[in-house]
């Protein structure tokens, strides 16, 4: 197959546990990007995917916030944007007064001074280590909901707390109605914009570049990744994948993103 793009999820996938791209896939991708488009789609806010963004020297775009846009780092563009609307950030306002929130809002994180997330700590010490020009934008603030209402764009929020009130808020007629969501731990959620996916936006991307799906591979590990290895023509899942995933893949890798599993993957796209 004469494919063009490889679209490659991030957390779990293309970075090992330690939270980094180990050096064999960082060279591969760096051959690979004079013959494919390299697209990276993530469910992370695009400043905290910017510093991995560099490594590899890519200059494509990348789908940020599990589909809610697509981001144009040279220009600093957002595309397809689906935001999470006013009415639905005061509706978490009124309903997270017992959890820690985040929000990932237009070019920052932020989140209540008074309350910060056990994860953002680890986050915050990764972004400090990061050059100036694209360090991350992780902000406690003391009064959440007028930067959130203030934003432009509100693109994820991220609960974290008792596992019985997180039970209770997805338990709501209006977020089921409103929202889709996404576990990353046992006490952690992360919330977008309904109909949000990693395929619908790189579906739209593909619509643009007429890129046919059957020259499109997907990598991923998890149920977020389920919506584009989907809409690829070869979709491969990691040996760390969700059963879910695995499920719908094409081929499932005997390594995992702590050792073999990019590069069985990147084996593929050649006879």
């Amino acid at each position: 197959m004469d494919y063009k793009l490889i679209a490659i999820d991030m957390d779990g996938t293309l970075l090992n546990a330690s939270g980094e791209i180990m050096p064999v896939v960082r060279e591969a991708l760096f051959s690979l990007r004079q013959r494919y488009q390299i697209v990276l789609a993530t469910g992370r806010h695009h400043t905290t995917v910017l510093p991995y963004y560099k490594q590899l020297a890519l200059d494509t775009p990348i789908i940020c916030c599990n589909g809610s846009y697509l981001y144009y780092p040279d220009s600093e563009q957002y595309r397809y944007q689906s935001p999470i609307s006013e009415a639905n950030v005061q509706f978490f306002l009124d309903q997270c007064h017992s959890l820690d929130l985040i929000a990932y809002v237009d070019d920052r994180i932020i989140l209540k001074h008074t309350h910060p997330a056990n994860y953002i700590s680890k986050l915050e010490q990764w972004a400090l280590t990061q050059p100036a020009s694209i360090r991350p934008k992780i902000e406690r603030v003391d009064d959440l909901a007028s930067e959130l209402l203030g934003s432009t764009h509100v693109w994820t929020f991220v609960t974290e707390g008792d596992s019985k009130a997180i039970d209770a808020l997805i338990a709501l007629d209006h977020l089921q109605r409103a929202f889709c969501y996404e576990h990353s731990w046992f006490n952690r959620i992360g919330f977008n914009n309904l109909g949000n996916s990693k395929g619908r936006l790189l579906t739209r991307y593909l619509e643009e570049m007429a890129i046919p799906t059957s020259q499109v591979m997907a990598i991923g590990d998890n149920d977020n990744d389920v919506s584009m290895i989907d809409v690829a023509g070869v979709g491969v899942a990691l040996s760390n994948a969700t059963p879910k995933l695995k499920m719908r893949a094409n081929h499932i890798t005997l390594g995992s993103n702590n050792d073999s599993g990019m590069m069985e993957a990147f084996a593929l796209l050649t006879p």
